[in-house]
């Protein structure tokens, strides 16, 4: 028999579009090729112009997440190598970002009146896949037809890849501001994620195959297949521990939550699986998950939510997702559509207060306000998981704007034994994430003002006052190490998110609900 070989449980498998780390955002075509125009090539202009002042910025913990490429100041010629391949191989995708620009300047010419006349005017990528419209308070706005444009050549599978490479720990480049560059020590695949061998790859963490298997699908040989042998080992792989046999939660980090109902069923919530490496803290990895993830349920479509890398790797195991659906806002893409296109054949829209029912589990979307800079986003849920005669509420990044809301919930949901709630209260600036996305830069009042907020502690009392619960628990912070490469964020004590949490858990203690704050793994 041939000698078997798994992923060494050290290995990152990092999935980029053309280099760069594939979040959501930089998969849906529209999102993606503005990302592309107004962000990788103005930032990796200005390293090539100076590379040294990066570099320098990077020395400063205030700057972490800002528009500086993590490459120290001596890659610049890499750099415009990139510069070049892209504006190449992502010609199409630069075209679509232009004829976006083009459809918003043609709005400005709307003036109330039938936007008909505008049509034939409309730029060539965009004719026949967006449908102009007002709102009710007579604005313009353009509604996208994302599935056309994935069967556009805006939409590029051939630049999709993964990176392998294996780490001491939990330090990381920030994803969204630094492509992935060859290094000593990493291989890079040109794998198109819808391809099945994402998926031998992933359940190579669990279940043996022989190396020319391994080798055949990836399409590694000669001396790539020695960099390959790498990242596999022959060593057993760890056995799942300590499987379910009454209904529990575990907490895997940040958002991510495993609920297992006595019956076997299964649901991920916002799947971030850390890896396995040997550093503190203590973590729940991949070999911690059911062989069968029955559901996944994501919240909203921020990469510390939707993380493709995670999801990807989890592909093979998981029965169907659960998404909030879009409603053809530009900066609203449909994670459904995202998904699908990553290769994932059972995905499906949930409506508020709708959901699935299996055996023993129960799944519901529920209404989810806020966190997105007052933008109009849809695509977002908080979810009840009902398993065995447990009922759970992940609200995660939730801003209780309007604490009627929990009032109308209460008595269609009733009691709550476990709300997760997350807190993180001073988001980022509008700018940050939706910046490249907007027609024209807000000003920096504006900016500042409209951010990517959770809820503080009187939003989150607010909640608690109006819900009937038995435990509070405070995630979604980004307190845990292996967050920051796709957060920046590095929390300390005095940080507003941990002092408002700190504050509401206290008055949780006042009102005799028990509460907590949750790092690395825990469980229920």
């Amino acid at each position: 028999m041939s000698q078997a070989f798994t992923l060494r449980p050290d290995v990152v498998a990092e999935p980029l579009i053309a280099r760069w780390h594939a979040s959501p955002h930089l998969l849906a075509p529209v999102t993606g090729a503005l990302n592309v125009a107004h962000r990788h090539l103005k930032q990796m202009a200005s390293y090539v112009a100076m590379p040294l002042m990066h570099a320098a910025a990077l020395k400063n913990p205030a700057l972490q997440g800002g528009p500086f490429l993590d490459l120290g100041g001596e890659r610049a010629d890499e750099v415009k190598a990139l510069m070049a391949w892209t504006k190449e191989k992502q010609a199409p995708a630069l075209a679509l970002a232009e004829d976006v620009a083009a459809c918003w300047s043609l709005l400005k010419e709307a003036d109330g009146k039938a936007l008909a006349p505008l049509y034939a005017r409309l730029p060539g990528r965009l004719r026949g896949a967006v449908e102009l419209v007002y709102t009710p308070t007579g604005a313009p706005d353009a509604r996208i037809n994302e599935a056309l444009l994935y069967r556009s050549d805006a939409h590029d599978p051939s630049l999709q890849g993964i990176m392998l490479r294996r780490v001491s720990g939990d330090g990381r480049p920030f994803a969204m501001s630094t492509p992935r560059l060859d290094e000593p020590g990493s291989l890079y695949l040109d794998l198109p994620f819808a391809d099945s061998a994402h998926d031998l790859l992933g359940s190579l963490r669990r279940h043996p195959r022989p190396l020319d298997e391994i080798a055949q699908a990836l399409n590694v040989e000669g001396d790539r297949l020695e960099l390959l042998k790498t990242f596999l080992t022959d060593e057993s792989p760890p056995p799942r521990r300590d499987p379910a046999t009454v209904t529990r939660w575990r907490y895997f980090g940040h958002a991510c939550v495993l609920v297992e109902s006595a019956g076997g069923k299964s649901v991920l919530v916002d799947p971030v699986i850390a890896y396995a490496h040997g550093d503190s803290p203590a973590r729940y990895t991949a070999a911690d998950l059911p062989e069968r993830i029955d559901y996944v349920v994501i919240t909203h479509n921020h990469a510390d939510h939707a993380l493709i890398e995670t999801l990807l790797a989890l592909r093979w195991q998981i029965g169907a997702i659960l998404v909030p659906p879009s409603r053809g806002s530009l900066v609203d893409p449909s994670l459904r559509l995202a998904l699908r296109a990553a290769g994932f054949q059972d995905v499906r829209e949930v409506p508020d207060l709708e959901g699935v029912t299996d055996g023993d589990l129960s799944i519901t979307a529920l209404p989810f306000l806020g966190e997105h800079a007052d933008l109009d986003i849809r695509a977002k849920a908080a979810w009840m998981v009902e398993a065995g005669d447990r009922r759970l509420v992940f609200a995660a990044d939730s801003n209780n704007l309007d604490p009627a809301l929990y009032d109308r919930l209460t008595p269609m949901i009733g009691r709550v034994d476990h709300l997760f709630l997350g807190m993180e209260c001073r988001g980022a600036p509008m700018s940050w994430l939706y910046g490249c996305l907007l027609p024209e830069a807000p000003d920096r009042e504006t900016d500042q003002a409209r951010r990517l907020d959770g809820s503080n502690c009187d939003r989150a009392l607010a909640v608690l006052r109006s819900l009937d619960v038995g435990q509070v628990h405070i995630y979604a912070m980004g307190l845990e190490p292996w967050l920051v490469f796709i957060t920046s964020l590095i929390p300390d004590s005095e940080s507003p998110q941990l002092l408002e949490s700190n504050r509401f858990l206290t008055l949780c203690a006042d009102r005799g609900v028990p509460g907590d704050l949750l790092y690395g793994r825990a469980e229920g």
